[in-house]
């Protein structure tokens, strides 16, 4: 039995889908791949000019104060130049020197292979039935496709759900990795709400982690704005990308005040935000308010790929 019209639009759609995304990982490897050239290339050429530096250094030498032994520093004075060198070429990566260079390169790449980057993102959620199936869209397709086991898309998801059961925790773990991995790379978040009109605004504040899986603290004053917005608990937060263009989002947020005061989260603080008690004096500390947003889902997003992270009923520990 043949497929459905309605099955062969949906698989359609899916083929054109791993098209882009195929288009979108060749433009990222591309990217990854000249990105670390860059920086090979780059550390080499600093390595071998602190090398000739070194030596021309020692020549002068030999040349302002001749003697026959001021020669044999030559060779000794490339070696030593060429191990420091290498050594600073490898350490200016994290200077700001450094890193502001390495994102101008990431940025004119980006720009670069922007058509295919920014197509594939579109594709990188696949719905069906109001369902987010993108996980298994390779599997439903080599089980129409090339195998020609099912005639249905229903039948072939259904199957792909039950074989993929006994990978779930994998899955898991691997989103609940990658989760932590970019929220310890930033510190600022984007707190959307609405007042109690449906009146919506957005704010970017700083955020610290706790040690339970997605649970989060930010802090705000009494007299602000965004206090009765918070305590009306309908919010949702996106993460400022990080320097590899990583995000997390989520709308399935619960927000509420948290059983702390703020000395008791001030060294979170002092630990994740650098400087952000300079400004604060002790009487403003003890009145700062302390919200816990508990992400109950989220999206983490980067231009490699898209996982979501499930932390209701799902075993964390």
């Amino acid at each position: 039995m043949a497929l459905s019209a309605a099955d062969r639009e949906v698989v359609e759609h899916m083929k054109q889908r791993e098209l882009h995304l195929k288009q979108r990982h060749r433009a990222t490897d591309a990217i990854l791949y000249r990105e670390r050239r860059y920086r090979q290339v780059l550390s080499a050429l600093i390595a071998t000019g602190f090398a000739l530096l070194v030596a021309g250094i020692a020549a002068l030498i030999a040349v302002l104060d001749p003697a026959p032994t001021r020669w044999y520093l030559i060779w000794p004075s490339i070696g030593i130049g060429a191990f420091f060198g290498v050594v600073l070429g490898q350490s200016m990566w994290q200077t700001a020197l450094g890193r502001s260079l390495l994102a101008a390169k990431e940025s004119r790449l980006r720009r670069e292979h922007g058509k295919d980057l920014n197509a594939g993102r579109r594709w990188l959620q696949f719905y069906y039935q109001g369902e987010e199936i993108s996980a298994y869209v390779p599997q439903v397709l080599y089980f129409i496709e090339s195998e020609g086991r099912f005639d249905s898309v229903a039948d072939a998801l259904l199957f792909a759900k039950e074989r993929a059961r006994p990978e779930g925790q994998v899955f898991a773990a691997h989103a609940l990795e990658r989760f932590n991995e970019v929220a310890e790379q930033t510190n600022v978040v984007v707190i959307a709400s609405a007042d109690h009109t449906g009146q919506p605004s957005s704010r970017i504040m700083r955020f610290v982690r706790t040690d339970r899986p997605g649970v989060w603290y930010v802090t705000t004053a009494p007299q602000s704005p965004k206090v009765h917005e918070l305590d009306l608990g309908r919010v949702a937060v996106v993460t400022r990308p990080t320097e590899s263009g990583a995000n997390i989002s989520s709308n399935r947020v619960d927000v509420r005040r948290a059983g702390a005061i703020f000395p008791q989260v001030a060294d979170l603080y002092r630990a994740q935000v650098p400087g952000y008690l300079d400004s604060m004096s002790d009487d403003e500390q003890a009145v700062e308010l302390v919200y816990e947003l508990t992400l109950r889902s989220a999206k983490v997003d980067s231009w490699q790929d898209r996982v979501v992270v499930d932390f209701d009923g799902a075993d964390l520990d």
